[in-house]
């Protein structure tokens, strides 16, 4: 049963749930309250990015830039400055501009996956359209994502990191991308 919770491992080892409610009340209020991005830190952005990327980047609105920026930042800060992952890092939610999602969306997700943590599974699977849209483009958009990515020319280790985001790991997962995806999730949940 898909929980809506992501479990992962920090880098040091510690094992960590990134869906607390304290953590989604913060998240939405950066979300409500992020800056702008100053013209060194979009700068550095570019610096990140081809120029297809960036244009994909560019069509987040304020908050996903700032929350991408940040999840970009935490990697470099902990020392991890693989230009693929911090691509990833920097782009893994733009699928989200398909259809994009306001923060009463983004509450009413955080919310039905506490109390139905199956159905918002099942209605993810559901049409673009009414009031299944927000979970659907929460459980599509890293494929979505992944097609944005490839399109613009992305490497395919980009595109996999984003395709696979939301996935929930094994502690059996070994492999140097799923090492690589560790470290995205961990620190997107930190933001």
């Amino acid at each position: 049963m898909d929980t809506g919770q992501r479990h992962y491992v920090r880098p040091g080892g510690h094992r960590l749930i990134g869906s607390g409610l304290w953590y989604r009340v913060k998240q939405f209020w950066r979300a409500l309250f992020a800056p702008e991005l100053t013209g060194a830190q979009r700068a550095e952005v570019q610096s990140q990015l081809t120029p297809p990327e960036y244009a994909l980047f560019c069509r987040f609105d304020r908050g996903e830039q700032w929350h991408s920026y940040q999840v970009m930042r935490t990697l470099r800060e902990a020392g991890h400055g693989e230009l693929d992952l911090l691509a990833a890092a920097l782009l893994h939610d733009v699928g989200k501009t398909q259809s994009p999602l306001s923060l009463w969306d983004r509450s009413v997700i955080v919310l039905m996956k506490r109390v139905a943590p199956g159905k918002t599974a099942v209605w993810g699977q559901g049409a673009l359209s009414g009031w299944q849209r927000p979970f659907v483009v929460k459980a599509q958009h890293p494929s979505w994502g992944a097609q944005m990515t490839q399109a613009a020319g992305s490497t395919p280790l980009v595109v996999n990191l984003i395709r696979r985001h939301q996935d929930e790991l094994p502690e059996t997962a070994v492999t140097a991308e799923d090492a690589l995806l560790r470290l995205l999730q961990w620190a997107d949940d930190q933001h």
